[in-house]
């Protein structure tokens, strides 16, 4: 008993070692999809889980920090294209920083960051939906609701030089709540602090709209991206693709999520989401 409580009190007193950590895709209802945790802070050499459990499309997309870490198993990339399900990988991060990184399906409005430290101390911070960068403050609004697909979601990311918006979401954003043809058409209005940022349009359908019930989650049935924006309306057109066109036409009407994600080169973003039906 003497020797183990001494070598109890040796285990303790050890310096914390650079270890692995886990960061989840968690996803709550048609919207809600987070890291998680959200926050994280590893030694320098700690390696950090990142997986995707889930049926819904992720992966990850390195934003900023003072290297790239390697990392194996983990969809990376700048774009959808670089995402899955169901995966789980790890990257090693051997440089001192805060490392920011985005979903690369659902940008800005899921957002993670892993600080590395020098000093060997290991902490975690667990935090929500809508995950923010360390410091930055997230309020979700939720206006009435929309007919056809949903609600109306709006939700922003504070971050410095003010909303990349000019106005609110209700004015800025003007997009049609009925569609026609195989396109969504809308414009948004970009305020000074937009300007030089990125515009992504994501078109979702319930799984049952494209006769494929057996799962609950969205299905993407176009996207659009645009960088860098300049200041003032900014038109877009985003296309249905393939899986859109074709519940598009067999069922002659195509309720849709349109969710618009606005951030500026100074770390503020504002994700709305709006309902809509597209016909032929």
């Amino acid at each position: 008993m003497g020797v183990a409580a001494v070598l109890a009190g040796a285990v303790v007193a050890l310096p914390a070692m650079a270890g692995s950590e886990t960061i989840t895709a968690v996803n709550e209802g048609i919207y809600g999809h987070h890291w998680s945790p959200g926050t994280l802070t590893v030694s320098e050499g700690g390696v950090v889980t990142l997986s995707n459990p889930t049926e819904v499309d992720h992966g990850v997309e390195w934003r900023s920090g003072p290297t790239k870490p390697s990392c194996s198993g983990v969809p990376v990339g700048t774009s959808a294209a670089a995402s899955g399900t169901n995966w789980s990988g790890t990257c090693t991060f051997t440089t001192p920083g805060v490392y920011t990184f985005y979903c690369t399906v659902h940008g800005p409005a899921m957002t993670g960051t892993i600080t590395v430290n020098a000093n060997g101390s290991t902490t975690t911070t667990m935090t929500g939906p809508a995950t923010q960068p360390q410091g930055a403050s997230t309020t979700p609004t939720t206006p009435a609701a929309s007919p056809g697909y949903g609600p109306e979601v709006t939700r922003s990311l504070s971050g410095t030089g003010g909303s990349p918006l000019a106005g609110s979401a209700s004015s800025a954003l003007k997009l049609s709540g009925t569609q026609h043809g195989g396109s969504v058409h809308g414009s948004l209005a970009v305020s000074q602090a937009g300007s030089g940022g990125r515009l992504e349009v994501l078109l979702l359908a319930r799984r049952a709209s494209l006769a494929s019930a057996a799962r609950r989650s969205p299905v993407q049935v176009g996207r659009l991206v645009r960088s860098p924006l300049r200041a003032g309306t900014v038109l877009f057109t985003v296309a249905l693709d393939a899986k859109g066109r074709h519940a598009l036409r067999l069922q002659r009407r195509l309720p849709l999520s349109a969710r618009i994600v606005l951030a500026s080169p100074r770390g503020s973003a504002v994700t709305i989401t709006r309902a809509l039906l597209v016909r032929p």
